[in-house]
């Protein structure tokens, strides 16, 4: 959940969210006000979002995500962590979300503070990447004709 203190957004974490709770506006005006954002010369932002057709090019009318959430935080966080560990990145924070999405609809954000932008388009694409590979989260393609699977 986001976490509001006297009615005012304050620090939303990496990690697996539910559908609904958190937005990329959200995830960004939180990012505005880290202690050292005045080092940022840039934010970098990626979101994934439900296509329509799937790897094997099935029509696709919705998906599922679910995610082992203990597991899939800690995997985030070492993401994050490692990231951050150049001096360029300011702060770097990735939401999955899970739930039932329609096509469109955003899955997960990745958004990166950086002193400037070589430096954090870099890490978006390594984090992209790494979160894709590393962390717990399943996904059921739901297709048109009723049937349905669960993908890498």
């Amino acid at each position: 959940m986001i976490k509001f203190k006297n009615d005012r957004l304050i620090n939303i974490k990496s990690g697996i969210y539910l559908k609904g709770t958190i937005t990329l506006d959200s995830i960004v005006q939180s990012l505005k006000k880290h202690p050292q954002i005045k080092e940022a010369g840039a934010i970098l932002t990626f979101t994934g979002i439900v296509r329509e057709k799937s790897i094997d090019g099935k029509p696709v009318k919705a998906m599922l995500i679910d995610a082992y959430e203990e597991v899939a935080n800690k995997s985030i966080e070492k993401i994050c962590t490692e990231l951050k560990q150049s001096e360029e990145i300011i702060e770097l924070i990735i939401v999955h979300l899970k739930g039932e999405f329609n096509l469109s609809e955003e899955l997960v954000h990745v958004v990166v503070a950086s002193s400037h932008r070589e430096e954090g388009f870099k890490a978006l694409e390594v984090a992209v990447e790494r979160y894709k590979k590393e962390i717990a989260v399943w996904k059921k393609e739901i297709y048109y004709n009723g049937t349905s699977r669960w993908i890498h």
